[in-house]
């Protein structure tokens, strides 16, 4: 077992940070070059965006971030030339769904496992354009990914246009079978968009594998980077209709395909810029082993947990990576309890719903330790008997 980190990071001792689900927290190290980079900008403005970033506003290469970019690619097995940087996974996924013509009865497949922002955005596009939105029904407890796989692929009809779905669902922590669900939908010519807020850095990622028209990701959960980091690589055969969120000069000179959708004026990107670090940072700390130490804990705790709570696991442990969901007696309170955990033991969780049932998701990252564990679960008992 290798030795607890938590003096790298900037969280408040006096806190147990457990819902690195939600927002990760950022290395010292990692931060401070991202400081640097933001005194960089403001000592000359007009060096830094011209001439230090070079390629930000002309077709020069070569410069820190297109380093970011490539590093991130290569982190992630991609196409650089398709990586875009974003603030969010919620930015992406508006850009793709306003550049996706629907027509009258499309449909949009997705589960009803996904992010609450991300269903109203597909909502509100299909309102828009008279198309469908359906949410298939995954029931809890799970059985195999295979067994996934057919049942999702028995809603595909003729009138599915787009396959919206989590790589790892929010509420639910659920590593899906995307790759399969890609493949399959290449075939019979269905657009594929996969959120993936919570995959880079918690695991292993290889897009070039899963082979999506768009695959889209949060840097700054579990990658460690700063806050409003994130990537949407696009697939060479849909970057031409991709439409920018934003139109600036790069919409008339053009610079590159990644570059017409990043520049949007005056626009901080020092978050970006730090990638390069946060790889160097996990490199140096071991991070794979990491991960894998820390998953083992929370699959323990998982069962733990389930047990002293009387509730049934949602799924076996092959679902899952280092976020655990556990389904909480029907009348807890997610508002109360959240309240209660923080006020009274500055405990951070994630307390969600889920088809109206209570749900804490358990997140547990190198900088945690089970002690802290102990204490979620005995304030979880307390809470239970008031």
């Amino acid at each position: 077992m290798l030795p607890n980190i938590r003096s790298e990071f900037l969280l408040d001792p006096d806190i147990h940070y457990l819902n690195h689900g939600s927002f990760g927290a950022c290395p010292r190290e990692v931060f401070e070059d991202y400081q640097n980079w933001q005194s960089k900008l403001e000592r000359n403005p007009i060096d830094y965006y011209t001439r230090q970033l070079k390629g930000l506003f002309s077709k020069e290469a070569g410069g820190p971030l297109e380093k970011a970019r490539t590093d991130l690619a290569g982190y992630v097995n991609a196409d650089s030339e398709g990586m875009i940087f974003t603030p969010n996974v919620t930015v992406a996924l508006n850009a793709i769904a306003s550049s996706i013509p629907l027509n009258a009865r499309d449909e949009v497949l997705t589960t009803d496992h996904e992010y609450g922002t991300i269903l109203a955005t597909w909502a509100r596009k299909c309102h828009e354009t008279h198309a469908v939105l359906t949410e298939v029904e995954i029931d809890l407890p799970l059985g195999t990914q295979d067994e996934f796989v057919e049942y999702f692929w028995k809603h595909v009809n003729s009138r599915t246009k787009v396959i919206l779905m989590s790589h790892i669902t929010s509420a639910t922590a659920l590593i899906l079978p995307v790759r399969e669900i890609c493949r399959r939908a290449r075939k019979a010519e269905i657009i594929t968009v996969i959120d993936g807020a919570h995959a880079v850095g918690q695991i292993d990622l290889d897009i070039e594998n899963i082979n999506a028209d768009y695959y889209t990701s949060n840097c700054h959960k579990w990658m460690l980077t700063p806050k409003g980091t994130a990537f949407l690589h696009v697939h060479q055969t849909r970057r031409e209709s991709l439409k920018p969120l934003v139109i600036s000069w790069a919409e008339i000179n053009q610079p590159s395909f990644s570059l017409r959708h990043e520049m949007w004026g005056t626009r901080d990107m020092a978050a970006f810029l730090s990638i390069p670090t946060a790889l160097q940072f996990r490199k140096k700390h071991d991070w794979n082993i990491r991960n894998t130490e820390a998953r083992s804990i929370l699959v323990e705790y998982r069962e733990i947990f389930n047990r002293a709570l009387g509730e049934e696991a949602i799924c076996d442990p092959s679902w899952l990576a280092q976020i655990a969901s556990i389904i909480l007696p029907d009348e807890t309170s997610p508002g109360k309890l959240w309240s209660y955990l923080w006020d009274e033991h500055k405990i951070e969780a994630m307390i969600t719903k889920w088809r109206e049932r209570t749900i804490l998701r358990l997140s547990f990252n190198a900088y945690n330790t089970t002690d802290e564990l102990d204490l979620l679960l005995t304030a979880l008992q307390d809470f239970t008997k008031k």
